[in-house]
Formats: C-alpha cells, sequence, structure tokens
C-alpha cells in the first residue's frame, strides 16, 4: 500500500487518544478507593471485599490499561489510511471495554469511598474514546472524482 498523509485532525485524535490513555495509567498510581484508615490505588485494588469476586476483570482492565499506551502510541507509525482506520477502531473498542470492567468492579464499591483517580480514570477514558473517533473520523479520505467521458468511446 502507499503511504498517504494523516491529516491534523486524525493526528489531534492520536494525540488526544495517547494522552487519555496516559491519564488512565497515571490514575493507577492515585487513590481509588478511600477506606477508613487511608486510601487504595488501582494496584492495591483487589484487597477490597467488593472486588474480590471481580479479580479476573480487574486483572484484564489493568493488563489492557496498559496495553493501550502502546496502541496509541502505535498511531504514530502507521503509514496508510486502511491501518490508521483499524487502529481507531480497536482503541475505541478498547475504551468500551475498559470502561465495562471499570462499571463492574465499580459497582461493588462503598457508594463514598470513591477517590480521585476513579475521576482521573473516567476523564482519561473520555479522551482516549473522543481521540478514536476523532482519528478515525478525519482519517477517511475523500472519493476521488470520476472522470466523465464526453464523445465516442475508443476501441
Amino acid at each position: 500500500m502507499e503511504r498517504t498523509p494523516s491529516t491534523p485532525y486524525s493526528r489531534i485524535g492520536g494525540l488526544a487518544a495517547l494522552g487519555g490513555s496516559a491519564l488512565m495509567v497515571g490514575s493507577m498510581f492515585m487513590p481509588w478507593v478511600d477506606t477508613g484508615g487511608g486510601s487504595l490505588d488501582y494496584w492495591h485494588l483487589s484487597g477490597v471485599a467488593g472486588v474480590q469476586p471481580d479479580t479476573r476483570t480487574h486483572l484484564l482492565a489493568l493488563g489492557l490499561m496498559l496495553l493501550l499506551v502502546v496502541w496509541c502510541a502505535l498511531y504514530f507509525t502507521l503509514h496508510t489510511h486502511e491501518t490508521r482506520t483499524v487502529w481507531a477502531f480497536g482503541g475505541l473498542a478498547g475504551a468500551m471495554i475498559l470502561y465495562g470492567s471499570d462499571l463492574r468492579i465499580s459497582e461493588d464499591l462503598p457508594a463514598g469511598s470513591l477517590a480521585s483517580g476513579e475521576v482521573a480514570a473516567a476523564i482519561g477514558l473520555l479522551l482516549l474514546a473522543a481521540g478514536s473517533v476523532m482519528a478515525l473520523a478525519a482519517n477517511i479520505p475523500e472519493p476521488a472524482p470520476v472522470p466523465h467521458r464526453t464523445g465516442k468511446a475508443s476501441l
């Protein structure tokens, strides 16, 4: 396939997705749950009684957060519209899976215990999803004009 330049809006979408995924990874080190004696970050969240039944979901989300940073950085190595489109769909799918796993983990936590890490992760998730959609929409090439023939067709 021939190399096709990306549009500025597509690159901005890629940067937004990369920034959102980096914010999500950064939120893993922020307090997610306020316990009575302190707070827990995302790495130690599996010790909370409400998260223990969803340990596999927690591990999936943990791995997916790290994987999405690498996936978002790959955007800047892609050279064709087709591969960038696949990247955007993958980023959006990853954001949706991560959103679902975050909802499943958060539903069993006590209502007043959520901390700043959860908010930062939600903002990062929104940035990732918006960046993927923006990169996808700005990356779809315009159709090439079809030349119209006039006159007789030659054999």
